[in-house]
């Protein structure tokens, strides 16, 4: 999701008229919450005791994002990115029922992905306006209740300090409104670090409390409070996150979002200047298999390793592969976490499934 890391990083039904259709005289809702008697939305997901296995679709079309999906049986929640806040509309995008259908009848819950474009001013410009919290909200709604989608995901980053009060005023409201049609609101925050946009502007306790699930993206080490070269996502520094985010929010509303992708250190010898390209799972994996390079376990960071000199440079991937895979899960389990997420579907070697299929 994070689109700062943009790894190759970037539907179309209008359903707005249904909804409109279903307005009358008296003025009742063109969506009527979902009749499910004593199964309310809190009924669902206290009952629901399956751990999540989420993942997100990114920069693709509804035939792709089904095609990468299909061969993936042990992920049983899809996040298609379909939502964007707009400066005229206030929200822009569409749900694919043609999607929505496929997933249901594959035994998947569809939760769409609603982001911010990483924009600080669009996001204070819009939600830094409480009159717009519920507009929003309904607009959402509107979209996504006759198209009997599962659930919302929220992925906002880059916010404003200032916003940050703002933004779970936001979350309040979209829960307020989703909630009585059943529809799960999940919210992505970053793993803490010293960035105040990219971190402190999330208040993860009181986003905690508004939000049924809270997904920590634990990845983007090497960026996060200064580039460095370095792993993506090192076992420590996302067990140490977990820890942090656990003394806010309970464990059973803790998703551990979890990279399909690596990235490529290049160092130039000379100048000391190093320069990052991203990798998916697929990329790395056949490079290793071109150069007929020999992967190193590194203790530190909990995941193999590889290094080579050409041309003068020296180039370093922190590989994610099984055995990093293995280690992330196993800390879901540790801490009794709701699940997983994986960012995103198509980067991942076709093997890494065996290993969420063991948990």
């Amino acid at each position: 999701m994070s689109e700062r890391i943009v790894l190759v990083r970037k539907r179309i039904a209008s359903l707005t008229l249904f909804a409109l259709l279903g307005l009358c005289a008296c003025g009742r809702s063109a969506y009527p919450p979902q009749q499910a008697s004593p199964q309310t939305h809190d009924t669902i997901l206290e009952n629901d005791k399956k751990q999540i296995v989420m993942g997100w679709n990114a920069f693709g079309t509804t035939d792709s994002y089904i095609q990468l999906n299909s061969p993936t049986p042990q992920m049983n929640v899809v996040s298609p990115r379909w939502f964007t806040l707009n400066a005229e509309s206030l929200v822009s995008g569409e749900v694919d029922t043609r999607y929505v259908e496929w997933a249901h009848q594959s035994g998947r819950k569809v939760w769409a992905f609603f982001g911010n474009q990483f924009n600080a001013e669009l996001t204070d410009s819009l939600i830094g306006n409480p009159d717009n919290h519920k507009k929003i909200a309904k607009l959402l709604a509107e979209k996504m209740v006759p198209a009997k989608v599962d659930g919302l995901n929220v992925d906002f980053e880059n916010i404003d300090p200032k916003n940050k009060d703002d933004f779970v005023g936001f979350i309040k409201a979209l829960k307020k409104t989703l909630s009585p049609h059943g529809i799960v609101l999940s919210v992505d925050v970053t793993r803490e670090n010293p960035d105040p946009y990219w971190s402190g502007s999330y208040d993860r306790k009181e986003l905690g409390k508004a939000a049924d699930y809270i997904v920590m993206m634990g990845y983007d080490e090497d960026l996060g409070g200064g580039e460095r070269v370095g792993s993506v996502a090192s076992l420590d520094w996302v067990e140490e996150g977990l820890q942090l985010l656990l003394k806010e929010v309970p464990s059973r509303k803790v998703i551990l979002a979890v990279p399909f992708y690596t990235r490529e250190w290049v160092t130039n010898l000379q100048t000391n200047v190093s320069t990052r390209f991203d990798r998916s799972m697929v990329e790395t994996e056949q490079l290793l298999a071109q150069r007929n390079l020999k992967k190193k376990w590194d203790d530190k960071a909990k995941q193999n390793y590889v290094e080579f000199v050409e041309n003068g440079e020296k180039h370093q991937i922190w590989i994610e592969d099984e055995m990093s895979m293995k280690n992330r899960l196993d800390l879901v389990n540790k801490y009794k976490l709701k699940g997983t997420a994986a960012w995103y579907i198509g980067q991942e070697d076709p093997g890494i499934w065996q290993v969420f299929q063991l948990q």
